[in-house]
């Protein structure tokens, strides 16, 4: 394991749009992935939708450190987006904060 992976941040995101909702949430999940993408510290991105349930969202992130998350969270892409999550989601946002071991 090299030394970034020891020290990366895994984060599982997963998110499920109200009923109707299911277009305008994938749309701004989707812009949210270049800006992201780019931040510094952001190793992967990435976008999944469930394929039995199109209202059902994840993204699987990793990031070189914590620090590095938590910078992004504090972003204006990410601040906007989230000032939208009760118009948007059906119940809460569920984050699973990982770190790899093998």
């Amino acid at each position: 394991m090299t030394n970034i992976e020891s020290h990366a941040l895994t984060v599982v995101a997963q998110l499920r749009a109200k009923p109707g909702k299911e277009q305008a949430l994938h749309q701004a999940l989707t812009a949210l992935v270049a800006p992201t993408s780019r931040e510094p510290g952001c190793v992967a991105y990435r976008l999944h939708v469930d394929v039995d349930d199109p209202a059902s969202f994840c993204f699987y992130e990793i990031w070189r450190s914590r620090a590095d998350h938590a910078a992004n969270l504090q972003t204006a892409h990410l601040q906007d987006f989230t000032a939208r999550l009760d118009d948007l989601l059906d119940g809460e946002l569920r984050v699973s904060l990982l770190r790899h071991i093998a």
